[in-house]
């Protein structure tokens, strides 16, 4: 656009306006990329509703833009138009600014180590996968194998992982290191090699559910994995449908199936993370 204007000689107020728009424009982008990047860490309704505003000022970007190019050829004369059209663009672009300042802080995810305050609201996330996983006819969590509170605290403290909003526990994993004995004799290949991180026990609220809490979670696990330079594994029923289709779309490769404590065939997954 820069380059039409150029060529259909543009006024010098067009001029003006065009490398100030640029500017802004630039500045915008980088703001935008950076929250692009870091878009797990905040609820998706935050980033849903920021996308909404940026795409009312990418409209009036475009617009001015358009302008520009238009009066360069055809000397149309609609500048207070276009002042108000820039004023709306200031203001939308200092609304979405405040708004961001005002919300994010609310909105950021936090992902910790669970504490002996998160024991209850675990517990109860895992009783509702565990019904979810029954009403889905799947043979997983069920039974004996149901989780408790003795799983809990086997974990707390050391490997067990919770995603929090809100100051709410919305999602738990658990993340073992080390040698897993029961990945060790696969029935297949698996696609990364030592040293690995294992992921157990994945699930989230139902309050929370379609909110994609559970994939920004293991946005902050492949995380965790870099920086502990290791690679992923995981394993699920082959009855669960919801769970392998979330696994491949976090783009996990399938590797073979494995069995666990002697009895609990499973299927297997990793990802390259190093």
């Amino acid at each position: 656009m820069f380059m039409f204007c150029l060529i259909f000689k543009a006024s010098i107020r067009d001029y003006i306006l065009l490398v100030v728009l640029l500017l802004i424009e630039y500045a915008f982008k980088i703001g935008f990329n950076y929250i692009n990047s870091i878009s797990y860490t905040i609820s998706d309704k935050f980033y849903k509703n920021m996308f909404k505003i940026l795409s009312i000022i990418n409209f009036e970007f475009d617009f001015l833009f358009v302008y520009i190019f238009f009066d360069s050829l055809f000397e149309i004369n609609i500048k207070y138009f276009i002042g108000i059209l820039f004023t709306l663009l200031i203001i939308s672009i200092f609304i979405f600014s405040y708004l961001i300042s005002l919300n994010l802080k609310y909105e950021i995810l936090t992902f910790r180590i669970a504490n002996e305050s998160d024991r209850e609201s675990i517990l109860e996330i895992y009783i509702e996968g565990s019904n979810a996983l029954k009403e889905d006819g799947v043979d997983q969590w069920q039974d004996e194998y149901v989780p408790s509170f003795k799983d809990i605290d086997e974990h707390l403290g050391i490997d067990l992982y919770v995603l929090e909003y809100h100051k709410r526990v919305v999602s738990t994993v658990c993340l073992v290191e080390g040698i897993d004995e029961d990945y060790e004799n696969i029935k297949g290949k698996w696609n990364t090699s030592i040293p690995y991180i294992s992921i157990h026990k994945v699930a989230t609220s139902n309050t929370f559910k379609k909110q994609y809490f559970a994939k920004k979670m293991m946005c902050y696990v492949e995380n965790f994995a870099l920086r502990k330079k290791c690679d992923l594994r995981i394993d699920t029923h082959k009855d669960n449908i919801k769970m392998k289709n979330f696994i491949i779309s976090c783009g996990y490769k399938y590797a073979g199936e494995v069995v666990l404590q002697g009895k609990l065939e499973r299927l297997a997954y990793d990802k390259k993370v190093v």
